[in-house]
C-alpha cells in the first residue's frame, strides 16, 4: 500500500462557521442573589412604618386609613348592639308568650274543675230528688255519671302523662 498524505476532509464554509461558534463556549459567570422578607401585621391599622410608605406614595392615605378603621370599628359595635337588642327584645317575648300560655291554660282547667264540679254536684242533687221520689234505677245512672268521671280522674293517664310515659326510658 502507499502512503498517501492523509489531508484532512474539506467542510463547506457554512458548516465551518456554526461549528467554530459552538465549538468554542465562552461561559461567563454569573452571580445571582434573591432575599425574600415578609411583614405580616393584624389589626385594621398597618404599623406606622407601612403609613408613613401610603403617605408618601399618596399623600392623606394614612389618616383616610385611620379613619376607615374607625369608621369599620364603630359600624361593627352598632351592628352588634343591635344584634344584642333583637336577640334581647326576642327572648321577652318568649317570655311573654310562656307566661301567656301558661295562665291560659291555667284558666281552662280551673273553667273545667268548676264545669265538673257543676254538673257533677247537680247530678248528685237530681240523683237525690229522684231517689227520693220512687225512681231508685234512675237515680242510680245519674249518680254513676260523677262518680265514674271521679273515677277517671285518678285512675286514666292524662294525655301530658301518656306522652312522658312513651318518651321516658325503660
Amino acid at each position: 500500500m502507499a502512503d498517501h498524505p492523509k489531508n484532512p476532509p474539506q467542510k463547506n464554509p457554512v458548516a465551518n462557521a456554526v461549528s467554530g461558534i459552538f465549538s468554542q463556549p465562552q461561559v461567563q459567570p454569573i452571580n445571582i442573589a434573591a432575599g425574600t422578607q415578609t411583614q405580616v401585621y393584624q389589626g385594621p391599622i398597618p404599623p406606622p412604618e407601612v403609613l408613613r410608605g401610603f403617605d408618601q406614595l399618596v399623600p392623606g392615605t394614612a389618616e383616610r386609613l385611620i379613619n376607615l378603621a374607625e369608621n369599620e370599628s364603630t359600624h361593627r359595635r352598632q351592628m352588634e348592639k343591635q344584634a344584642m337588642d333583637a336577640n334581647i327584645s326576642a327572648q321577652q317575648s318568649q317570655l311573654r308568650i310562656g307566661e301567656y300560655q301558661s295562665k291560659a291554660v291555667f284558666r281552662s282547667d280551673t273553667i273545667g274543675q268548676a264545669a265538673g264540679l257543676v254538673v257533677s254536684l247537680a247530678c248528685i242533687a237530681g240523683a237525690v230528688y229522684l231517689g227520693a221520689n220512687g225512681h231508685e234505677v234512675t237515680a242510680g245512672v245519674l249518680a254513676a255519671i260523677p262518680t265514674a268521671a271521679v273515677i277517671r280522674a285518678f285512675f286514666v293517664p292524662k294525655l301530658g302523662d301518656q306522652s312522658r310515659q312513651q318518651n321516658s326510658p325503660k
